[in-house]
């Protein structure tokens, strides 16, 4: 286990002689060792496919254009010419909603419905993350991907529990995943974890993915609570190449966790859930952290938002920015008297974050 930990060797210093930083605290949601997850299952639903092109009628011949593919928001293509004794007939195919991947799945995709532990390495050290595929998923529909990554000291298994990501996978056919901190941290600023090359374990897990399951890999998002929502953040700033979007619960983008550097290759959406009573990460701000309102206005800035923000249509307590570069949006959602980390179930967290992300798929 990695041991250079900068900021929880000064926070333990900091204990001996009586002194308890609230920031430190506030990296996570729950004690517990890394365990691995457990079992379950339910069910998976892919995007919509394309319609068949209309009839071209040739001299003499006709032709009907391709079936377009479409998988999650994914979109066909055009329909195929051909002829039949005359004049080349055409048609052209309808496509799905959006801009997901149409390629067959791979051969080597064995992952199957359930929870499943998946192990690999990185920079030499073995990581693991727990895998909860839908009832439904069957391997050769391509779904998306929400990762969702648990607070300091927890582990995937207790985020798994505490979340519930699991059920919005069932009901909206997507793979939740949720992968296994080094020593129960992320390496997503203020403390801990440091040591931890925390966005190419991300990236590998993707990777591995791709090759073991049928996964759609421009839809893929990333969700946590207190330093798993600051390793959300992290994503959005170093890896907007492979994240379509994030959510991140009770955690600011702070001057450690990226944001005093953040440059995202493109603007990102962001839905940002922040409870008004949370004392270890202040709405209003405090310690390092910079509060609700001006984490919400600096990724306003970093994803080139316009206009003055408005209620979200799914939810009146949720803030929105009219317009943000390339379609991204850019959400604030205010818990009212919500705690650290303890408004999943009572405000519907992953069930509104996934309104609003499946709405988004990489370029």
């Amino acid at each position: 286990m990695m041991s250079n930990r900068r900021g929880c060797h000064w926070a333990l210093g900091a204990l001996m002689v009586g002194i308890v930083p609230s920031w430190l605290a506030a990296c996570g949601a729950s004690p517990g060792s890394g365990d691995d997850g457990s079992d379950g299952a339910t069910s998976a639903t892919s995007g919509t496919s394309g319609t068949s092109g209309t009839s071209g009628q040739g001299a003499g011949g006709s032709v009907t254009g391709s079936t377009g593919v479409g998988s999650g928001s994914g979109g066909g293509g055009a329909g195929e010419t051909a002829s039949s004794g005359g004049t080349t007939g055409s048609g052209s195919g309808t496509g799905g909603s959006g801009g997901g991947s149409n390629e067959p799945c791979p051969a080597s995709a064995t992952l199957g419905p359930g929870d499943t532990t998946m192990k690999i390495t990185v920079d030499g050290i073995e990581r693991s993350f727990l895998v909860h595929a839908p009832a439904s998923y069957d391997g050769a529909t391509r779904v998306p991907v929400v990762f969702d990554f648990h607070g300091l000291s927890g582990n995937s298994n207790q985020q798994k529990n505490l979340s519930r990501w699991d059920d919005v996978a069932d009901a909206e056919g997507f793979l939740a995943v949720y992968p296994q901190g080094v020593a129960n941290a992320w390496n997503a600023g203020l403390c801990c974890g440091d040591d931890a090359d925390d966005v190419a374990f991300v990236r590998a897990i993707i990777t591995t993915l791709e090759s073991e399951a049928c996964i759609d890999a421009k839809r893929v998002y990333a969700s946590g609570c207190s330093n798993g929502g600051g390793m959300s953040y992290k994503l959005a700033c170093e890896a907007a190449d492979v994240i379509a979007g994030v959510a991140p619960v009770d955690f600011d983008c702070v001057d450690g966790a990226g944001c005093g550097g953040c440059s995202p290759t493109r603007p990102v959406t962001v839905v940002q859930f922040r409870g008004t009573n949370d004392s270890l990460v202040p709405y209003e701000g405090g310690s390092a952290f910079s509060g609700a309102q001006e984490n919400f206005a600096t990724w306003g800035e970093l994803n080139m938002c316009t206009g003055a923000p408005g209620a979200l249509s799914e939810r009146a307590d949720c803030e929105t920015y009219p317009t943000c570069g390339t379609g991204a949006e850019t959400v604030l959602c205010t818990v009212r008297n919500g705690t650290h980390c303890g408004s999943y179930t009572s405000f519907m967290i992953p069930e509104l974050a996934w309104s609003v992300l499946k709405r988004h798929a990489l370029p």
